[in-house]
């Protein structure tokens, strides 16, 4: 997105050079900021320009266009089948709760899979303002429990599962983590890429990376309100789970962030607050990237290393649930 004229020039130097290249090319390319469309024509318009981050798509070994039971509605899932295994991630893509889909992760997700050699079912869940919070925690919930209900039946193991998202979609499986422990629904593990944690704070990260770095200031507080727009304050644990009182018993996690990134710190803040609480956490900042970068494929081979760094430790994860599993027989 183009920097708004008559703002200081952003340093960019520390930048890997594909995202120092890849954010060149935006201000080049100009074009309106999304908060200023209609949440419909922000939508469309992210729908073409997400999906172009990602270059060659992975084949892998099924794709199942799925529904799910949601009340008087039916949730959009895409299933990515590997081989004959069983492990399955739950995965919600990033968006700020407005725009995004299946469609415009469909590139990651296949990468996901092969790296993971699991199954990844992908969930289209509902967008602000139409239908604001909590209806992206309420259907990511649906589907965790459609899941353990029918996941034999599909041939997926939803006993040892791992949730998995980026930004928004990090923040929806950091929130549903937390719902599970409540719920006392098992998982195995969790990854938050870059994930938005705290919609009431004010940080360091949010004011230096606050324009010129893939993600405005002013289109997360669009976001926000968009997301909030059904009266929840945004200092609810529910839409900011850095503010949940007790972090305690939550399944291992890998946390993500990049350091180029309005949304740093307050990933730095839920890991810390992790740890803290006695959980397992492997936290890592990636040096000279970018919010998004998850998806950039196109722009170099970082994010396809992110992604087979993502497989590595899910694979260990899945190791050590089944070590524990025989030592409990």
């Amino acid at each position: 997105m183009k920097p708004q004229e008559n703002q200081a020039p952003v340093d960019r130097s520390r930048l890997l050079p594909e995202y120092r290249t890849l954010l060149e090319e935006i201000d080049a390319l100009g074009g309106p900021a999304l908060e200023t469309l209609s949440p419909q024509e922000a939508r469309a318009d992210s729908e073409v320009r997400l999906a172009l981050l990602w270059g060659a798509k992975d084949e892998v070994a099924g794709i199942e266009n799925l529904e799910i039971p949601n009340d008087e509605m039916k949730l959009k899932a895409r299933l990515y089948r590997r081989s004959d295994a069983r492990r399955t991630i739950l995965f919600f893509h990033g968006g700020g709760w407005m725009v995004g889909s299946i469609e415009t992760h469909d590139g990651p997700v296949r990468t996901l899979c092969n790296a993971t050699r699991a199954n990844v079912l992908s969930i289209e869940y509902r967008k602000a303002p139409e239908a604001p919070f909590p209806a992206a925690l309420e259907d990511a919930e649906v589907a965790l429990l459609w899941l353990r209900a029918k996941g034999e039946a599909l041939g997926l193991d939803a006993e040892s599962l791992i949730l998995a998202g980026d930004s928004a979609g990090a923040s929806i499986c950091a929130s549903l983590a937390i719902r599970a422990r409540d719920l006392e629904i098992p998982l195995a593990g969790q990854v938050l890429v870059y994930p938005a944690t705290d919609l009431a704070g004010t940080t360091a990260s949010r004011a230096e990376f606050s324009n010129g770095f893939s993600l405005q200031q002013s289109t997360m507080i669009w976001f926000a309100e968009n997301y909030l727009s059904g009266g929840t304050p945004p200092s609810d644990p529910r839409v900011s789970p850095l503010l949940t009182a007790d972090l305690s018993n939550l399944a291992p996690t890998l946390l993500i962030t990049a350091d180029h990134d309005p949304l740093r710190d307050e990933g730095r803040a839920y890991a810390q607050r992790l740890i803290a609480a006695g959980n397992d956490v492997c936290y890592e900042e990636w040096q000279g990237t970018i919010h998004g970068f998850f998806i950039m494929d196109r722009a170099g081979k970082t994010a396809r290393k992110l992604i087979g760094h993502i497989g590595e430790w899910a694979e260990s994860l899945w190791k050590r649930h089944d070590d524990a599993e025989r030592g409990g027989d």
